[in-house]
């Protein structure tokens, strides 16, 4: 029932996700926003997660990850819903703030405590949560999208999402395996150091990426590519249904090709997919480039985050929330660097920098990543 309930959690996190991402081509409109002006609100969204982060580590470390993961993931489902009432960019971006500084405690949290429950099998499970992540991320954004083309406004979008979120965390709140790690001594903020900065590095990268799919391929469809605002929504549910499937196998391709061969061809799939929708922007081919994305960067942030829980000398809840804690500052300067630069020079041309990240994922992945045992 743990895992189940983990599952859950994941699941409820990338539902949020997703309707965080359905929404963003509409707060632009509605507050009639500039690429740059919308990059504030997302930079504010992934500053709020890194400054949570380093003291998260701590806390889930000292009364368990169990209780920090349920508190932050109410947290999370009620702060969501603050953006949509923002009436101004102000407002929007101290919403922002708020609401990704809830995301990043439960993001770290959740990670913590999949880890020990994956412990707990005694074999790799991390990807299968992490594919619960990505439904719920394509549920998420599905579900919005339904209720943009039945002509539900902003507010009781996220208000619908919300409720359904509050009543997914509070069953999984049950089956919650809440374990502290009193025992293992040497706690403090999480700052990535030693060993576990060759991961964060590579998470930093992928996270780049995603956070950049998340909240820029609906605009890309939609500006760039000629999408619908009904359609436009496609490009990031083509990526995440990809990354969903993967991942509900990415147990076993981790067990089968190893952490190193999986990083590796993960990084050439992305970036074949970006140059794809790079060079054939209309919104059928780029949304098939989107999905290769999700196909390449599906099982990169599991390996990533088993690894560092693994890591000899470490906490679990430490070795996870170093690596967030850098791999996060990808979400907070990708999106809105990706904005800035679409304002001077598109969004087609900044896509070119999520193509050198994938390249340096796979330039890197063999010096920091260790085969996994078969």
């Amino acid at each position: 029932m743990a895992r189940i309930a983990t599952s859950a959690i994941f699941f409820g996190n990338g539902f949020g996700i997703g309707t965080w991402a359905a929404q963003l081509p509409r707060f632009k409109a509605t507050l009639r926003l500039s690429d740059g002006e919308l990059s504030f609100a997302l930079l504010a969204f992934g500053l709020g997660a890194v400054i949570l982060m380093p003291v998260i580590g701590w806390l889930a470390a000292f009364i368990g990850s169990g209780r920090v993961v349920l508190i932050s993931a109410f947290a999370f489902a009620g702060t969501l819903l603050l953006p949509g009432l923002a009436p101004t960019l102000a407002t929007l971006i101290a919403a922002s703030l708020l609401a990704g500084a809830c995301n990043g405690a439960m993001d770290v949290s959740m990670n913590t405590n999949a880890t020990v429950v994956e412990r707990a099998w005694n074999k790799p499970i991390m990807s299968s949560f992490h594919a619960f992540f990505s439904l719920g991320g394509l549920m998420g954004a599905s579900a919005s999208g339904a209720l943009i083309a039945a002509g539900f406004d902003i507010v009781p979008t996220l208000l619908l999402s919300c409720s359904g979120m509050g009543l997914l965390f509070l069953t999984a709140f049950f089956f919650t395996i809440n374990e502290e790690e009193r025992s293992t001594g040497g706690h403090g903020l999480a700052l990535p150091r030693g060993a576990i900065m060759g991961l964060a590095v590579l998470t930093l990268l992928c996270f780049l990426v995603e956070g950049a799919m998340v909240d820029w391929s609906a605009i890309y469809l939609q500006t760039v590519a000629g999408a619908t605002l009904e359609t436009a929504v496609t490009g990031f549910a083509a990526f995440s249904l990809t990354m969903t499937i993967c991942r509900f196998m990415g147990d076993f391709a981790v067990r089968s090709l190893g952490r190193v061969r999986t990083v590796t061809l993960g990084g050439v799939l992305a970036a074949s997919g970006l140059v794809l929708a790079i060079a054939v922007p209309l919104p059928l081919i780029a949304s098939s480039g989107f999905a290769l994305v999700g196909l390449g960067l599906a099982n990169v942030v599991p390996v990533l985050f088993s690894t560092a829980g693994e890591t000899p000398g470490i906490p679990p809840s430490m070795g996870v929330a170093m690596v967030a804690t850098l791999g996060y500052a990808g979400l907070l300067f990708g999106p809105p660097l990706i904005g800035f630069g679409g304002d001077i020079i598109g969004l087609r041309a900044m896509l070119g920098l999520l193509v050198l990240c994938a390249l340096t994922i796979i330039l890197v992945s063999r010096r920091v990543l260790q085969p996994a045992p078969r």
